[in-house]
């Protein structure tokens, strides 16, 4: 009796398991996103309980993968939530990374043009969601605004910005007026004025940049994708 509810511990976990065939995680040639999203959709099929998914991804790990799990306490390892996020950090899949993948990516052979968007659309959900904005279009907006005027500063400014951590674009735009006001603004960005006081700064804000018809057309297409 007792080495029968000694089992019911670690063995009845296991036992309950249903086990996937799928080939293991190789760090050369997989893209660590969309393993993942098809070993999630293994889990629904088969239906693995959610205190089982970070076991059984364990068993598909190796190499750097598989030093991730085996660095997580005795408290995380049963997490599949947390096994998921340090393995996306420990791949550089973060909020930069998903912004890179979302701009950087291109139509892969054999790949569809419609398959290519939803691959697309996911690499935006995900940004969005690391990035912690809301399925809104105003918060949309928010989000594409403030990268573009991030992409617009020089590198000490987004050193700068980068060490405040994450800020939203009116924290953004603020701390960057600071920036300005410490370390004078980059040449040729002054609004000059005869009146013997010298030059009148010239506060670089988001809300200045003008958008042409196409480019806004394009965003509503994101926004609507993302949602």
């Amino acid at each position: 009796m007792q080495d029968r509810d000694n089992n019911n511990g670690h063995g009845s976990r296991s036992a309950g398991m249903k086990a996937l065939k799928l080939p293991p995680f190789n760090e050369e040639k997989d893209d660590l996103d969309a393993y993942l999203t098809r070993f999630e959709r293994a889990c629904v099929a088969f239906e693995v309980r959610p205190e089982h998914r970070s076991t059984q991804l364990a068993g598909l790990l190796q190499g750097k993968a598989l030093e991730v799990y085996q660095r997580l306490t005795g408290e995380e390892v049963d997490e599949y939530e947390v096994l998921k996020v340090q393995l996306l950090k420990r791949f550089r899949l973060t909020e930069g990374g998903y912004r890179k993948k979302f701009k950087m990516s291109k139509l892969e052979p054999g790949e569809s043009p419609e398959q290519f968007v939803e691959r697309l659309r996911r690499y935006l959900e995900k940004w969005r969601v690391v990035a912690g904005y809301e399925a809104r279009y105003d918060s949309l907006e928010d989000m594409i605004l403030r990268d573009q005027y991030f992409l617009t500063c020089d590198k000490s400014l987004q050193t700068f910005l980068k060490e405040k951590g994450k800020l939203r674009l009116k924290e953004l735009t603020k701390a960057s007026n600071d920036y300005y006001e410490a370390h004078g603004y980059p040449n040729g960005n002054q609004d000059k004025k005869s009146n013997g006081k010298g030059n009148k700064p010239y506060i670089h804000t988001v809300n200045q940049m003008m958008v042409s018809p196409m480019a806004h057309q394009t965003f509503h297409f994101v926004a609507r994708t993302a949602v």
